[in-house]
């Protein structure tokens, strides 16, 4: 481990640095501020374990915002190398700040939008509120390797159109349920198609 501190001290630190900056800056709903982190992070913890990231793999976090859920992920899988992306500055700064606070590296960041990017060549993309599943291919499919995932956190009663899926280049590899903050979720997994 790159820290000593343990995981769930990590967590803390980021959650305590992530509400100070947060009322100065809106990197997450102040309503109940403390709440929504909370809820943020169970929701990052629950995806973490459908996940099957293999070691040092390249994981690219595309709107990454206040940071969720790629912080999370590399506290508790400090082996994995992160690209963020987000269109906002600040929000960049926030995560670049965080990731030196709490000694995270192999941590890369971009103040841009994604469609303007160089190619990336990430293992996994995650892309939490970028838009449709069909934009989100759009947008990411030249940034991950061949047979790259894609993962899609998305509303439980979402319906996925595999058809048009498959038209931009992925397959679904699995499309989990599951339960964090007190609703429910789904995660979806989506494979790039070698061409």
């Amino acid at each position: 481990m790159i820290s000593d501190q343990t995981p769930q001290e990590l967590l803390e630190k980021f959650t305590a640095h992530l509400l100070d900056v947060n009322r100065k800056i809106n990197l997450v709903s102040r309503q109940d501020s403390f709440k929504v982190v909370d809820d943020l992070i169970a929701d990052s913890l629950a995806i973490l374990k459908l996940i099957d990231y293999p070691h040092s793999a390249r994981v690219l976090d595309v709107g990454s915002g206040a940071g969720f859920p790629w912080i999370v992920h590399k506290i508790l899988r400090q082996d994995l190398r992160i690209i963020s992306v987000d269109s906002n500055q600040r929000k960049i700064e926030f995560q670049r700040e965080s990731a030196r606070i709490l000694g995270l590296k192999q941590c890369v960041f971009h103040s841009a939008r994604i469609e303007t990017m160089a190619e990336l060549d990430a293992d996994f993309c995650i892309a939490k509120a970028l838009g449709s599943v069909e934009l989100i291919c759009e947008l990411t499919a030249r940034h991950l390797k061949a047979s790259g995932k894609l993962v899609l956190p998305r509303s439980a009663k979402e319906v996925i159109d595999a058809i048009a899926v498959e038209t931009l280049g992925f397959v679904v590899e699995s499309d989990k349920e599951y339960e964090a903050a007190g609703r429910m979720a789904k995660l979806l997994v989506l494979r790039k198609e070698r061409r």
